[in-house]
């Protein structure tokens, strides 16, 4: 995540986007030029050139101060404590593997709107980085695993209370002309939460294929055939859902990410490409009691598997740009360093870059100084 609130040029900022607005009021006004006095003083500036737009600068030390802070979930199924309650998370890396990705969200949804947007905002990356800070070190002094057992008892006897739509949302539903069972699988997807929001999910999956079949059971918990893993949070399906995926694909990456609104959406995306295989390895039954986490068949890791890990030192190899104002249009560059120099790559066009735009990577490549 790249944190606004630690930009670094937050003055120069300010001023100018008062510029802006100032010459905004005088062309919407018709005018023909700037005031004399206005001028003089410098208190308007025309901005036609690229180079006089000034972002917001935000330390690249400061993005990853973010992803290494402590984050509180709200509503996190305990299953110590049989019900939601306040947890908080950190993330940390358990190996540094010789090549490193690091993802710059630029692409993010805008509040309110529920619209995507792209920020413009610079974070110079450097050549060089240390994550030593970042390294985890398993269960602390005074910490113990979440008990797994209690949370899938919680879960299969909350199954049958968990499908039962709210009477008065499929009335009001129904009222307004949609089937049955769709106002009774709108219901479920919203969580209950409201008329409004089942309404929205209905014009949002009118035209599913199974939008006035009847609402399925909930699965069986005997027989070995029920596929474990973390409570799906309705609203969290529905949220996916809206992003023009599938209920069950909704439902097969959250538990794949442990019920993980933000995460599940990324892994939606990373498995775009053979997205039912994916889905397929998540919803494979359990095996056997050392059977891997829903996670690792997802990623397909053996739950024997060792990985490489070196020092947490790490070089800038490469970098991908998107050229575009938003989410809608662009298109995607790469620079890779090789033999000292940085290579541009756009297409079938191949040329050195002098200024490489190390502050506007949307993915940085580095590798580890591994022995």
């Amino acid at each position: 995540q790249i944190p606004l609130s630690a930009l670094t040029n937050q003055t120069e900022l300010q001023q100018f986007q008062e510029r802006e607005s100032k010459r905004q009021k005088l062309q919407e006004a018709g005018a023909a030029g700037f005031i004399e006095e206005d001028a003089q003083a410098g208190a308007i500036l025309p901005v036609e050139e690229e180079g006089q737009v000034v972002r917001p600068i935000v330390p690249f030390q400061a993005c990853l101060e973010k992803l290494a802070a402590e984050e509180l979930v709200d509503d996190f199924y305990s299953s110590a404590l049989g019900n939601k309650a306040v947890a908080s998370k950190t993330v940390r890396l358990k190996t540094f593997p010789p090549y490193l990705i690091v993802h710059m969200r630029r692409y993010c949804v805008a509040e309110g709107s529920w619209t995507p947007k792209k920020l413009d905002v610079l974070v110079p990356a450097p050549d060089q980085i240390s994550l030593g800070s970042l390294r985890g070190w398993g269960l602390q002094p005074g910490e113990e695993e979440l008990p797994q057992e209690a949370k899938e008892t919680a879960q299969a006897e909350g199954a049958v209370d968990a499908v039962q739509p709210d009477s008065d949302i499929v009335a009001q539903l129904m009222g307004m002309g949609f089937s049955e069972n769709g106002s009774k699988r709108a219901a479920l997807a919203t969580g209950n939460s409201s008329a409004e929001a089942s309404v929205e999910w209905v014009f949002a999956h009118m035209e599913d294929s199974d939008f006035n079949d009847p609402v399925p059971p909930p699965a069986s918990t005997g027989g070995g055939t029920a596929v474990e893993g973390p409570i799906i949070d309705p609203g969290s399906v529905s949220m996916l859902s809206s992003m023009g995926f599938t209920e069950a694909q909704a439902q097969g990456a959250l538990r794949a990410t442990a019920g993980s609104l933000e995460r599940a959406a990324d892994w939606l995306f990373s498995h775009s490409d053979d997205l039912d295989g994916a889905l397929a390895s998540v919803n494979e039954p359990a095996n056997t009691a050392a059977a891997p986490s829903s996670t690792d068949a997802a990623l397909g890791v053996e739950p024997s598997a060792s990985f490489m890990d070196g020092a947490p030192e790490y070089e800038m190899l490469g970098f991908i740009s998107h050229m575009g104002a938003n989410t809608g249009c662009g298109h995607y560059v790469c620079h890779i360093k090789k033999e000292g120099r940085w290579v541009l790559f756009n297409d079938e066009k191949v040329a050195e870059s002098q200024n490489p735009p190390k502050d506007l990577d949307i993915f940085t490549f580095t590798n580890a100084k591994f022995e």
